[in-house]
């Protein structure tokens, strides 16, 4: 029996690595997206366009599997309906909008990293949303440490820098943030891929008839775009719907903790991908102040009441 719940804790922070991983390809891959479909960072219509697509796209493929894996379509039921707009709105149209906004006006190493601050609060105070959370000293300190990371990533050689994109990150992770409390709500009476797939429907036409309203058009497609598009909805199919269901069973602090390390595969798959330079003092300052936080934050799991 004890053996078996180690192997079903290792299985879930293996997932969620996973997803910590697939997350942080998007961060560089957004932007690869923008410049394949010849996307100004300054055309923000365009961009919300682009997030729609994305969005209405991923959509209907989970609606569709879900709709398959029961063999008739796959309706939620009026009582779900409020979880779903919540989780529309704040998961997908004001963070993402943000998100995508931001990116483009900033790095995206940097915006990774900008976007944990989400994640701390999550860390320290996910007691005073999931009655399974417990408050505790070493979620504090851990959010001090991380909070102090989130600062060395905005330090440049003129002191401390924090442009219109950081501002917007923040922003769009204190949406993910509401997000995450909607989610852990809405899985436990309405199974996630239903649940992600009307979300990110709903938020995804919202997105797209908001950007083709604004002027927004994506006019050059070939086959590159093509590949890139795909990869990007691909990857957010698969992640979000492992996320969804580990938040469905697991605890927010310690499923938040875990997401500490979105902003380490961020930074290296965008110095692979993009070639931006991820070898500076702030963001290793940062890394370190991160990983004393994740450790501090690892204690009480470790505790011999819990295991």
């Amino acid at each position: 029996m004890h053996q078996q719940k180690k192997t079903s804790n290792l299985k879930i922070l293996l997932l969620a690595l996973l997803v910590m991983a697939l997350w942080g390809t998007l961060f560089p891959m957004i932007k690869v997206g923008y410049s394949a479909f010849h996307i100004s960072t300054t055309d923000i219509p365009s961009i919300i366009v682009f997030a729609g697509l994305r969005f209405t796209f991923c959509g209907l493929v989970l609606i569709a599997l879900a709709s398959f894996k029961v063999k008739r379509l796959a309706l939620p039921k009026k009582s779900n309906m409020l979880y779903i707009a919540l989780g529309a709105l704040s998961t997908i149209i004001l963070h993402y909008s943000f998100t995508y906004i931001g990116l483009a006006l900033g790095e995206g190493s940097k915006g990774a990293i900008v976007k944990q601050v989400g994640v701390l609060f999550l860390s320290c105070f996910a007691f005073l949303f999931d009655k399974d959370d417990k408050f505790s000293v070493n979620k504090v300190i851990a959010g001090v440490l991380g909070f102090g990371g989130i600062i060395a990533t905005a330090v440049d050689g003129t002191g401390i820098s924090f442009a219109l994109g950081d501002i917007l990150l923040l922003l769009a992770s204190a949406c993910s943030s509401i997000g995450t409390v909607v989610t852990k709500r809405a899985t436990q009476t309405l199974s996630p891929i239903k649940y992600t797939g009307y979300s990110q429907l709903f938020g995804g036409v919202f997105l797209l008839a908001l950007g083709l309203a604004l002027g927004g058009r994506m006019i050059y497609i070939d086959l590159p775009a093509i590949l890139v598009f795909l990869y990007i909805c691909t990857t957010s199919i698969g992640s979000y719907m492992i996320w969804n269901s580990l938040l469905r069973t697991g605890s927010i602090s310690r499923l938040s903790v875990i997401k500490f390390t979105e902003p380490l595969f961020a930074v290296i798959f965008s110095g692979m991908i993009l070639g931006e330079d991820i070898f500076k003092i702030s963001y290793l300052v940062a890394f370190v102040l991160l990983l004393l936080a994740l450790l501090i934050e690892h204690r009480p799991w470790r505790n011999k009441n819990e295991s």
